[in-house]
């Protein structure tokens, strides 16, 4: 390989581990630890990011560098497609293939263990996400071609309903499953050259939440060891109706011995009486106020005889 191939190799490389890494990187309430993975990511990037435009004399001394940054880039590379083959390995399961009954035996039991659990926490399970986005199959099997691709988004549906209910929401309110893609039934197909080794199996869920709680369903789900989520869209509405304005006071005059302002707050009689300055009092954002959450996600199901 010459040293031209040997630049675009690096640079592509980089590329896949800039790309991985900034999924496996995410993380949210960890401020710190974001900002140091970003720093790692944005290290990678500086080191290679030049190799594409650079024009290198055929040297051994460039040869050697080029050689020694590929060495580093795919030490990166083998470390995250270590993590990819473990999902995939999840995904595929025992490799026995189940029927169409059994997925429908499958979808009875997650929606009793799903309102178990919604019990047990005292939350509930509305209409629209009783059946987990899956209605359809409750009473009429699927197509057997379908059944691999709607366990596993069943099973992936299933896990976040948990997270949700596990971190106190206090209700599920709404789940749907999207059809599958068109790369599922590629996948089927022996020897197909359009066959992907991943594709995405595409869900959406509502739910109720306080505030401080959504934080800890979303460590969970991003910090799942089994399925590779990734959260493709999410809403936050307040469904606590903000407080009026406060009726205007007109600024009092500053004690001269000034204030501490580590005391009580007095009401606002008494600042105007007393000389205080007024402090601002938080009227929304409280980690206990109530918030409607409606998330799109994404579960990746891995093609066995392209992933292997």
């Amino acid at each position: 390989m010459n040293i031209s191939e040997n630049k675009r190799v690096v640079a592509l490389s980089a590329v896949f581990a800039l790309a991985f890494g900034g999924i496996m990187f995410y993380g949210y309430g960890k401020s710190q630890e974001l900002a140091d993975n970003k720093a790692k990511i944005a290290e990678i990037n500086d080191r290679f990011a030049g190799y594409d435009g650079q024009e290198l004399a055929p040297t051994k001394q460039n040869l050697k560098e080029i050689k020694a940054a590929f060495s580093q880039v795919s030490d990166v590379n083998k470390d995250l497609q270590a993590e990819l083959n473990r999902y995939a390995s999840f995904c595929w399961g025992d490799g026995k293939k189940i029927s169409a009954q059994d997925f429908q035996n499958e979808l009875r039991d997650s929606i009793n263990k799903v309102k178990n659990l919604a019990a047990s926490q005292g939350s509930r399970v509305a209409g629209p996400a009783e059946n987990l986005g899956l209605a359809s199959f409750k009473n009429a099997a699927p197509v057997a071609d379908d059944v691999p691709f709607r366990s596993f988004q069943l099973k992936a549906v299933t896990r976040v309903a948990e997270y949700i209910l596990e971190a106190g929401a206090p209700s599920l309110e709404k789940v749907y499953c999207a059809p599958l893609p068109e790369a599922a039934a590629e996948s089927l197909k022996a020897n197909s050259r359009k066959a992907v080794p991943y594709f995405p199996l595409r869900f959406e869920l509502a739910f109720d939440a306080s505030r401080g709680d959504l934080p800890k369903v979303l460590n969970s789900i991003m910090n799942d060891k089994d399925f590779f989520l990734t959260i493709t869209g999410i809403a936050v509405k307040g469904n606590d109706n903000l407080p009026g304005i406060d009726a205007y006071t007109a600024p009092a005059e500053i004690a001269a011995a000034g204030e501490d302002l580590g005391a009580e707050t007095p009401s606002a009689e008494n600042s105007a009486a007393g000389g205080f300055r007024s402090v601002a009092v938080r009227k929304t954002g409280a980690p206990d106020e109530k918030v409607r959450v409606h998330m799109t996600m994404q579960v990746l199901y891995f093609t066995p005889g392209k992933t292997k």
